[in-house]
C-alpha cells in the first residue's frame, strides 16, 4: 500500500466517526489498513512538521509537547533529521 493520501485520511476520518459495529468488513479492513499506512508515515511526517514548527515559531521542545501532546522526548526524536545541524542542540 503506499502512503495514504488526502483522501484516504478523509475516508478514514469518516469511518472512525461510526460505530465500528455498523461498519462492513471491506470497510474495517479498509480502516485497519489505512490507518497502518498512516502509522508508517507518520514519523517522517509529524517529524518534518515538528521541525517546521520548532524552526518558524522558535517553541522549546518541552512547549511542543504540552501544544501537540506529543512528548517531547517524541517530538524531538521524530525531528532531529529534518532539522539542521546547528539547531539540533536546542
Amino acid at each position: 500500500m503506499t502512503a495514504p493520501g488526502d483522501d484516504d485520511v478523509a475516508e478514514l476520518a469518516r469511518l472512525l466517526s461510526r460505530d465500528v459495529e455498523t461498519l462492513s468488513d471491506d470497510e474495517l479492513v479498509g480502516l485497519i489498513a489505512t490507518w497502518g499506512a498512516l502509522r508508517k508515515s507518520a514519523p517522517e511526517g509529524i517529524g518534518r512538521a515538528l521541525a517546521a514548527l520548532y524552526q518558524r515559531k522558535r517553541l522549546s521542545w518541552p512547549q511542543i509537547g504540552r501544544l501537540t501532546g506529543i512528548p517531547q522526548m517524541t517530538a524531538h526524536d521524530w525531528a532531529r533529521p529534518y532539522l539542521p545541524q546547528d539547531d539540533e542542540e536546542a
